[in-house]
Formats: C-alpha cells, structure tokens, sequence
C-alpha cells in the first residue's frame, strides 16, 4: 500500500470510530418511570326521609281518677271497671264542663259505661281501673 493511501485509510478509519462514539453519546438513556394511580370509587349520597312515628293513639284503659277527653286520651267504647273502695262515680260529658252530664252513675261494685265518640269527656272517681272490653 503507498504510504499516502495508508493515511488516507487510517484517517478513514478514526472518522468511522469517531462516528460511532459520537452516535453511542448522543443517544438518550433516559428510564422510564410508570406510576399507577388507584381512585376511590365514586361515592354517591342518598338522602331519605323518616317520618317519625305516629303518636300514640287514645288509651284503651284509665288508671287513675280523672276527666278524659274522649278519642284523645282515652278511645271511645265499652268500659268495665270492679268498682273502688267507696263510693265508685263516673260522668259521660257533653263538654269539659263537668256540670254538662249526658249521663253518669254512683255505685259500689262492677260499673259499665259505653262511651260515645261524640261524648267530650269522661271523668270519674274512686271507680278504679277501668278497662275497654270492645
């Protein structure tokens, strides 16, 4: 080979690795990084409305002495009581006067009275517990 070729030939060579360095460095060596993101499910809001209760209804027996208001406090029908130590009172009211009397009754012993739906008040005394037997 002649001593010019040769150089040409070795200058030939450095241009190509020369090359092939700048093509290795050049080159992106970037990582890449994969992130996975998890939502929460959707959540959704269901607003419902509870009525409440129903007040309890007239009483279906009395306890105690007392007037009544009758489909308030205690529910109209036939009422049994076994009487109280003395002298047992009862009033079937027209109004929440108890001088306004559709009909009463004193006694000793077993008392029953039907109260009307369109009685105003019931009252009584010393008669005990009654009870609605209908």
């Amino acid at each position: 080979m002649r001593p010019g070729a040769a150089a040409v030939a070795g200058f030939a060579l450095f241009l190509a690795g020369f090359a092939l360095f700048l093509a290795g460095c050049g080159g992106s060596s970037h990582t890449a990084t994969t992130v996975t993101s998890t939502l929460p499910a959707e959540t959704k809001t269901v607003t419902k409305t509870v009525a409440p209760p129903p007040p309890p209804g007239p009483k279906t027996s009395i306890e105690n002495n007392g007037t009544y208001i009758v489909n308030k406090d205690i529910a109209a029908g036939t009422y049994r009581t076994d009487g109280g130590r003395n002298a047992c009172y009862w009033a079937r009211l027209r109004s929440f006067n108890t001088n306004d009397v559709i009909d009463n009754n004193v006694g000793d012993g077993q008392q029953v009275v039907q109260i009307l739906p369109t009685d105003a008040a019931f009252m009584t005394r010393s008669c005990g517990k009654w009870q609605k037997i209908d």
